[in-house]
């Protein structure tokens, strides 16, 4: 590192931060451009956020590159995107109606989640089935509405039900953090509604960062690893994973980039710390072709997958369309059944560059990796004749129907609700289900007191071990 640090000022750049496994770097675009022996050129997304990116590789100076030091920024990656839009036309029933979409506490009913009303342990260290003690970290883009939480539980009338006040969350801000009602506070408030919602006890931080690039994210993980301050993190955002090989990117393979992101994973599970993001919307078909921006082009979605989720050391979630009861004049909301029918999409634009990519469906991502090798925990189960790592590990609510995309939608499409600017609106993705998954596993980490790490193989097991038990269960007489 000291030698990394010094080959770096020795380039006339400053090292304005150290982690445990990186640094990072401050210069003028001139000497970053001779150091780095390429162009450097501002662009702006389809959200008009400006990002910097390299003309060609960058060639690194001896010295770093003796040290095999690599450069997340600067790649031709696009932003990671969140996992969530609104609802076309809620259709299924939910407590109130039987067109509607579903508040937290239906789903807690529907999953059958223990009441946090009721206590358990011995004496008196009872504890109620509510998360508490439990530090969850939320990495996302720019920051909440205060008021949004406290909306969603006054509705489901958390105080007036348990004599608690509704539970509030914690901000901590990476590189400068983000903004109120940025591009990605709508996700920030989701994903802090729906763990809050599966576990109000926790104790619930935002990590904001400016943007979802990979400076950022990277930025944004390493400052929660070394904080070593949690047990688990929500990530509810991704991008295709075939986008960072050499096919996609003229030779140029940026694959060194997702290998950055499992180190960090890695030195967290070690240290306790679960890690869980949602599998994509694309329904498997999760990237475009290659030929997405050549002119004349006619580009269509193609298999792929989902890029943290990927990761062996990431819990992906995925899901589908959740149905429950509804009944006149009562407030059940109990579970009826599940499936994953797809949406099919309208051509659109993936990154606004004006071609629109068609072949679309909306639905929970999964599929095989291309980068990652099958984990020794997929052995447990069949995952078909696939050498690398398959996901989504783990589903619940997803939801369909999503506006101003779908060319048609199902008649048991599904949606959840959350509050965001002092409003109720439906929503639906993956980024429903991960959040969801983390409340749910947050009264487990609970349960047992203390973090887990990569929860992957108990996961596993316990399928292949349903799995056994139904196959015997069929063959009794």
């Amino acid at each position: 590192m000291a030698r990394a640090q010094a080959a770096v000022r020795a380039a006339g750049l400053s090292v304005t931060g150290i982690h445990s496994r990186s640094f990072r770097v401050v210069g003028d675009a001139a000497h970053v451009s001779a150091m780095l022996q390429t162009g450097l050129t501002s662009v702006h997304t389809a959200t008009g956020a400006g990002r910097m990116v390299a003309a060609n590789n960058p060639t690194l100076p001896a010295g770093l590159a003796a040290e095999g030091a690599r450069i997340a920024a600067f790649s031709g990656a696009p932003l990671r995107h969140t996992h969530s839009t609104l609802v076309g036309t809620p259709i299924t029933a939910n407590r109130y109606s039987s067109v509607g979409a579903y508040w937290f506490d239906d789903l807690k009913q529907a999953y059958d989640y223990p009441s946090y009303t009721i206590t358990s342990g011995n004496g008196l260290s009872a504890t109620k089935n509510n998360g508490a003690g439990v530090k969850v970290a939320v990495l996302m883009s720019d920051l909440l509405f205060p008021a949004d939480v406290g909306l969603a539980f006054q509705h489901e009338k958390f105080t007036a039900l348990t004599g608690q006040s509704a539970p509030t969350v914690t901000t901590l801000t990476v590189d400068g953090g983000g903004v109120v009602n940025g591009p990605g506070s709508f996700e920030a408030s989701l994903d802090v509604q729906q763990v809050l919602g599966g576990a109000p006890g926790s104790n619930v931080t935002l990590v904001s960062i400016p943007d979802l690039s990979d400076q950022s994210i990277i930025d944004g993980y390493a400052a929660i690893v070394e904080s070593n301050a949690f047990d688990i993190v929500n990530s509810s955002f991704g991008g295709c994973e075939l986008e960072y090989t050499a096919a996609y990117n003229g030779g140029t393979d940026y694959t060194f980039i997702l290998g950055i992101y499992h180190e960090i994973f890695s030195q967290g599970n070690a240290q306790g710390i679960t890690f869980v993001a949602s599998s994509g919307d694309q329904a498997g078909l999760g990237c475009p072709s290659i030929d997405y921006g050549n002119p004349g082009a006619k580009p269509t979605f193609v298999a792929g997958v989902s890029t943290p989720a990927d990761d062996p050391d990431v819990t992906a979630v995925g899901g589908g369309n959740l149905q429950t009861a509804y009944k006149s004049g009562s407030l059940n909301s109990a579970y009826v059944s599940e499936n994953g029918y797809g949406d099919p999409d309208v051509p659109y634009d993936i990154y606004g560059i004006g071609q629109n990519v068609s072949g679309g469906y909306w639905g929970a991502g999964g599929g095989i990796s291309s980068v990652f090798s099958k984990p020794l925990y997929q052995t447990l189960v069949n995952t078909g004749s696939a050498t690398y790592r398959t996901l989504p590990d783990v589903g619940m609510q997803v939801g369909g129907c999503p506006y101003g995309l779908s060319a048609s939608c199902n008649a048991t499409d599904s949606a959840a609700v959350v509050a965001y600017g002092g409003g109720f609106y439906g929503v639906i993705g993956t980024s429903v289900s991960s959040p969801e998954f983390v409340g749910a596993l947050a009264l487990y980490v609970q349960k047992t007191g203390g973090g887990l790490g990569n929860i992957n193989t108990f996961l596993y097991q316990q399928a292949a071990a349903q799995g056994a038990s139904l196959a015997y269960n069929r063959n009794i007489p």
